[in-house]
């Protein structure tokens, strides 16, 4: 798919960053916080820009319990920039929710969903049926895919983010080896530093430690505070905190780009929505509706020309 430049839209400020900086941010998310959407009107339904009509073939697809509902329910993280977080505002915001919302209304349903900051209750709550969904930010992994259905609608890469002025250079796995590592609990990025872990182990190295946090803001005071040395994430939400020069000052993104990794939509495997919704963003991604959502939030890289559920790795 051809790539977009960069857009200049409106300027959210990052949460993260600030969240970086002040440990108040955990009492700004909350477990109940909830984003809910409009229905679809006669006209359609405008997402970042972009109006979206029901397909009321994709519609005639959905479970029946789903159709009388009227609503597609979903798990959110709160804290993830540009992928999904929320915003100064405290409103739901990002490229995944905006996804979400279209294919929403493609099917004639009301997003409604919850806000939570403890990332790894997300599958279980899919899993056991609580949520149909969970948009952006799945990283597709052989684990997941034994519990739930993976929609793949993007490609990320994994970068490290360190203190500004740190001395650190890390620009291969291995230069990881001995150092204090965070991830995100429940994340894909601690089974990518298990394999870092092993990697340096064989070759004699001593194996970095490793700290799991239950929000990206908690894992960057403990960066700023010098309590880890680096923290490992996606590199796109890594590249949205020092967007503009300036939103997330005294750190750096290092070199590293590790281990391109497909994410997307995770859904309930009995939920009989995998199909309908690997169909609604196929349409999203036929009419552009897809690339121009993407490129609202600056998203030029890592775009598929198909939705893929459940793609082999």
């Amino acid at each position: 798919m051809k790539k977009l430049t960069p857009q200049t839209h409106r300027r959210i400020v990052a949460v993260a960053a600030s969240a970086a900086l002040a440990v108040s941010l955990v009492a700004c998310s909350s477990d109940s916080d909830s984003d809910t959407d409009a229905g679809n009107s006669s006209e359609g339904t405008e997402v970042a820009g972009v109006m979206i009509t029901k397909d009321a073939d994709l519609a005639a697809m959905l479970p029946e319990a789903v159709a009388e509902s009227g609503k597609l329910t979903a798990i959110q993280y709160d804290n993830a920039p540009a992928d999904t977080f929320l915003d100064e505002n405290d409103e739901l915001a990002g490229w995944g929710p905006d996804l979400a919302r279209a294919t929403a209304a493609v099917l004639g349903l009301e997003y409604d969903a919850e806000v939570s900051g403890a990332f790894d209750t997300f599958i279980p709550g899919i899993e056991n049926g609580r949520y149909d969904t969970s948009w952006a930010s799945i990283i597709v992994t052989e684990e997941r895919l034994a519990v739930v259905d993976i929609v793949a609608v993007h490609e990320s890469t994994t970068g490290v983010i360190t203190k500004e002025g740190s001395g650190l250079s890390i620009g291969a796995p291995d230069e990881l080896c001995g150092l204090r590592i965070g991830a995100l609990a429940g994340s894909a990025f601690l089974i990518q530093l298990d394999e870092i872990i092993a990697t340096c182990e064989s070759a004699g190295a001593e194996a970095p430690s490793v700290d799991s946090f239950p929000q990206q803001g908690a894992a960057l005071l403990a960066v700023s505070s010098d309590r880890i040395d680096a923290f490992m994430t996606a590199k796109g939400q890594l590249s949205w905190l020092l967007r503009d020069g300036g939103s997330a000052d005294g750190f750096e993104i290092q070199a590293l780009d590790y281990q391109p990794n497909l994410e997307g939509v995770a859904v309930g495997k009995d939920s009989g929505m995998t199909e309908v919704i690997t169909a609604a963003v196929n349409k999203l991604i036929e009419d552009g509706s897809y690339e121009k959502i993407l490129g609202f939030w600056d998203i030029d890289f890592g775009l598929v020309d198909e939705a893929v559920a459940n793609p082999a790795l």
